[in-house]
């Protein structure tokens, strides 16, 4: 029987703009592979009058909503969108990527799904020293509740591929006073990248990134997702080019998006290219 995929996204009529660019992009290199909306938060009308021309279907179990919202609200006191996330693991779907909706996407995804047959959990980037900090406070090391490994893996939660059931909110909750203990220790400023990063590496399942998979493997022409921070890419209709680097499958604006406000997002040619890709809205 063949597997069934999709690729989940969450959003709310704030990132309005943001999900529009979103869209755009991934439609453009995936036409028919299935999408998902999960509510950031009740405030989606708009986001939802976009189901039509997007083809997407949005989350309907709403019990599932509910109890993510109860495991961020221990961590910061109240419902965080993001820790909605971890719904995804009871969705339908063999197999799902998740991406983040402050990104445009560059090509065709699937390349992505074969990685799946050796990981339960991938995401884009880790081990690296500089995305640390965006996990872990230093105290971590002090606890011991993590091996060397464990804390240096660091993922960026903004682009997952998993395996449904893999992380069910059962499992999610029948150790959150575990993760819990260490939340003093986590950068909950990233909201559930902490936590997910916790869940992934106590896991006993296996846990990689393509970032890491191409440094092992050497290879280079892996595609890889490029923060906009780094101002190194050019731009031409709709695509970035660099004659140094492996091909960018994905540009994320992660920490960055409020600069549409001012005006000032960098690589804006670029997401304005795909905010207006279609009709006006």
């Amino acid at each position: 029987m063949e597997l069934t995929r999709t690729i989940y996204f969450i959003a709310n009529d704030r990132m309005y703009d943001f999900t529009v660019a979103f869209l755009n992009s991934v439609r453009a290199y995936n036409p028919a592979t299935p999408l998902c909306l999960i509510p950031y938060d009740d405030a989606v009308d708009r986001v939802v009058d976009l189901q039509t021309e997007y083809a997407f279907s949005v989350w309907s179990d709403h019990d599932a909503l509910v109890r993510c919202d109860e495991i961020g609200r221990h961590f910061h006191g109240r419902a965080v969108g993001e820790y909605r996330k971890l719904a995804m693991w009871e969705g339908p779907y063999d197999q799902f990527l998740y991406v983040d909706v402050d990104t445009v996407v560059l090509r065709n995804l699937e390349f992505v799904f074969p990685y799946l047959s050796d990981v339960a959990f991938l995401t884009s980037h880790s081990n690296m020293e500089d995305l640390e900090q965006w996990v872990w406070k230093p105290s971590i090391r002090e606890t011991g509740a993590l091996t060397e490994a464990q804390i240096r893996f660091s993922a960026n939660a903004g682009f997952i591929g998993s395996h449904r059931g893999l992380l069910s909110l059962d499992y999610c909750e029948a150790f959150l006073e575990d993760a819990l203990a260490l939340a003093p220790h986590m950068e909950l400023l990233c909201a559930d990248q902490p936590l997910l990063n916790y869940f992934f590496v106590t896991s006993g399942l296996r846990y990689d990134s393509l970032a890491a998979i191409a440094y092992r493997t050497r290879q280079m022409d892996l595609p890889r997702e490029r923060w906009a921070g780094r101002a190194t890419l050019s731009v031409r209709h709709g695509e970035v080019t660099s004659p140094r680097m492996p091909p960018t499958f994905l540009i994320h604006w992660a920490g960055l998006w409020r600069r549409l406000e001012e005006g000032c997002l960098p690589y804006m040619d670029l997401w304005q290219f795909y905010r207006d890709l279609r009709a006006e809205h």
